[in-house]
This record gives C-alpha cells, structure tokens and sequence, in this order.
C-alpha cells in the first residue's frame, strides 16, 4: 500500500508497505515536511487510523475479485473497509494480505475452480465533508501472480524523493527487545500463520473465466462497526493487553490532532501549489499514462497451485 496526505502545506506523511505478512515490519512512514526525511516504522493498527481520517490523501491498495457470485466480505481477517464512490468495499493493504485472506473466506466451491483476480487501484479522496473519507477510482489494473507475490510499493516513494536531496533511504533503527517480546505475545494461532507460506497461486492462461466480482460488503451504517471488530480482534490475536490498545489509540489520536482541521484541508485540498509532487502527478506523464491505460486492459486471472 501507499498513502500520502494533500495538506500541501503542513503535517504531510507518506506511508508505503512492503507486501509482508507482518504487522509491525512491513509498514514505513515518512514526515515530508522534516529537515532529513528518513522512513519510519508504523504498525498497521496506525496505518488503519491513517486511512480512515478524513483528510485528503492518495491511495494505492488492492482489490480482490472472484468467480463466487455474491461472496460475503464478512469473514475477511485481513481487509479493511473503506468507501469508493460512496459505497463501502473491503481492500487489502497489501497483495499478501489478500493471498492469506483466502483461506478465511468461506465459499462453497471446489478450489479446483476457484479463480480469483488481485487489483491494484489508484484512489483519490474526494472533496466532500464527511466523517471518513470517500474515494474516488483514478486507475485499476490486474496484478500478474509474480506481482502479486513480490510486489514492494517502496517503489512509490522511491519514485517521490527520487530527486530530494533531504531524503535518507535507511530507518531509524527501533526497540529490538520490544519488538521480540511483542511478537512472543502472539496468540498461537496467529503465530502458525505467520509461519505459514502464502498459498501458491499462478496465472490461469485458459482464460475460459469471464465474470469476476468484488466481495459483498456490509451497508455502509454497520461498516465500522464491523471494522472496528475485525481490527479489535487482530490486536486480541497479537496479545495486545486493554492498556496497550489505548496507548496506540491515544497515540494515533495525538497524530491525527495534529492535521489541520476539515475546513482548512478543504481549502488546501481545492488549492493548487506548483511546488508539490505527488503519485498520481506522476503518473500523469506520457509514458506512464499509456503504460497504465494498457494494463487496465489486460485481464489477468489467478488459480491455486
């Protein structure tokens, strides 16, 4: 995943994954607006608080489609929920994320013939006040199954401070003994997941496949609090205790507090500033415009091994 904030003026952060399993190592974040800019570590449970605030922002994540009709989002254990065009849709911040989700989603069919597609889709945050963001679609395209497995969105912020002469590509090192005993708190059955590897998928050249649909999801009055569930099970299963998910909640909040307020970011948001770079204006060059057009062409269905 990649997530970079339009406040354009202050306060901005980029946030890029790694495609790991891991809910502590995989997330990086950098603080534009810092003298030496340098990459962070983040954990998902801020990630989530990062997406979900209304400021505006661009995203990069992945979309899951398949060849179930009508497959209940409900039993997901590794997305999130987010609004695209006013409707709510489950995402996965990182292609693995997606890969081990299946094993969660409960459908009746024989895996022989379950195909799936893994999307890779471009948002924008629209402009309208709301509580939580809501996305607009800026690009989407199928993920090749060796994409789906080694892709490492740190490409995205490579591509951002490719020039900045203020940017260091190396993290400020953290608390490795914290870090060990966190990961011994784990419960077990997230553990064994962790020491599991991701099924082996490939790319199914037959074809034969033609209807794909995203997975269905909760009306957007019950979305949060659903969300909210999935994540407070997540921190249970890492052995996160009651006091430790209100420190992380007190921290994120101090975060988000310091993003300037709705109105101020609607200016911002509608203001044009010359100096800023950001993806999507990058992706608006010849070459990649047309590289993009072209992928969102190209059908690319995945099978089990």
């Amino acid at each position: 995943m990649f997530l970079e904030t339009l406040d354009l003026r202050t306060n901005d952060v980029l946030i890029y994954s790694q495609n790991m399993f891991n809910f502590d190592e995989s997330f990086k974040i950098v603080f534009k607006n810092e003298k030496l800019k340098r990459p962070r570590k983040i954990t998902y449970f801020d990630v989530c608080s990062y997406v979900k605030d209304p400021s505006p922002k661009n995203l990069v994540v992945y979309r899951l489609l398949t060849n179930v009709s009508n497959l209940n989002a409900y039993t997901t254990k590794y997305g999130y929920f987010i609004k695209i065009n006013l409707k709510s849709e489950l995402i996965y911040f990182d292609p693995i994320f997606a890969i081990k989700d299946l094993r969660h989603l409960r459908f009746d069919l024989d895996p022989d013939r379950f195909r799936f597609k893994i999307q890779q889709i471009g948002l924008t945050s629209l402009t309208k006040k709301e509580i939580e963001p809501n996305f607009a679609e800026v690009y989407s395209f199928d993920l090749k199954a060796i994409e789906a497995q080694s892709q490492n969105d740190k490409i995205f912020a490579d591509a951002i401070f490719a020039f900045d002469e203020n940017y260091v590509d190396k993290e400020i090192d953290g608390d490795i003994e914290k870090e060990k005993t966190h990961h011994n708190d784990l419960s077990t059955s997230l553990q064994q997941e962790l020491n599991v590897s991701p099924l082996k998928i490939s790319e199914d050249r037959n074809g034969a496949i033609s209807q794909f649909s995203i997975l269905k999801s909760p009306e957007n009055e019950s979305v949060q609090d659903l969300r909210e569930e999935i994540v407070g099970l997540l921190k249970h299963a890492m052995g996160i205790a009651s006091a430790n998910n209100l420190k992380a909640e007190q921290t994120a909040d101090s975060v988000m507090k310091t993003l300037i307020d709705r109105e101020q970011r609607e200016l911002l948001f509608n203001s044009k500033n010359e100096t800023s770079t950001n993806l999507f204006d990058l992706f608006k060059t010849t070459n990649k415009s047309e590289e993009i057009n072209k992928r969102g062409k190209d059908a690319v269905i995945l099978k089990f091994d």
